[in-house]
Order: C-alpha cells, then sequence, then structure tokens
C-alpha cells in the first residue's frame, strides 16, 4: 500500500466553512448584538424615565387632593401652597361648607 502525500487526496464531498467565512459571521454577529443592545437600553432608560415622571405627577395630584380635603375633615391647611389661587380655593371652600 502506498502513502498519499496531502496534495493527491481528493476530496470526499466533507463541506465545511473556511475560518474566514466564520470570522466574518461573527464580526457582523457582534455588530448586530452591539446595535440591539444599544437599542434597547435608550428604549429602556425612556421607559423609566417615564414611568418616574408619571410617578411625580400623581403623587403631586393625591397631595393636591389631600390638601383641599383636609377642611372638610376639620383640619387646618397644608403647609405647602397650591399652583392655584385664592379665589379658586375659596369658592371650592364655599361649595364645601354648605
Amino acid at each position: 500500500m502506498q502513502m498519499k502525500s496531502a496534495m493527491q487526496i481528493k476530496p470526499t464531498g466533507i463541506r465545511g466553512f473556511t475560518l474566514l467565512e466564520v470570522l466574518v459571521a461573527l464580526t457582523v454577529a457582534t455588530i448586530l448584538t452591539t446595535v440591539s443592545l444599544n437599542v434597547y437600553s435608550t428604549f429602556h432608560h425612556g421607559i423609566v424615565e417615564s414611568s418616574l415622571r408619571y410617578e411625580q405627577f400623581v403623587s403631586e395630584k393625591v397631595n393636591e387632593l389631600r390638601c383641599r380635603t383636609r377642611f372638610v375633615r376639620g383640619l387646618p391647611p397644608c403647609d405647602f401652597p397650591l399652583r392655584e389661587s385664592r379665589a379658586s380655593n375659596e369658592s371650592i371652600r364655599l361649595r364645601f361648607s354648605k
């Protein structure tokens, strides 16, 4: 039996990817992953910021409602001023004092 050199061996039909093809695919996958993570991070940051603003808005409205209803329970008015004028506060007091 004779030993064949590497140059004389015929391909047997087994096919695969070359190292260059694998490196290109890996580079493309890395770039796509980086871009998608940046987009997700930006989206998530916007959602969290919006949620915090909504929470602050609701908290302010709850405090405002609490201050407006203190006189009904016979408590002194709130310490912090409301955004509306005293005229509107007086009209509310008059409406509920009847």
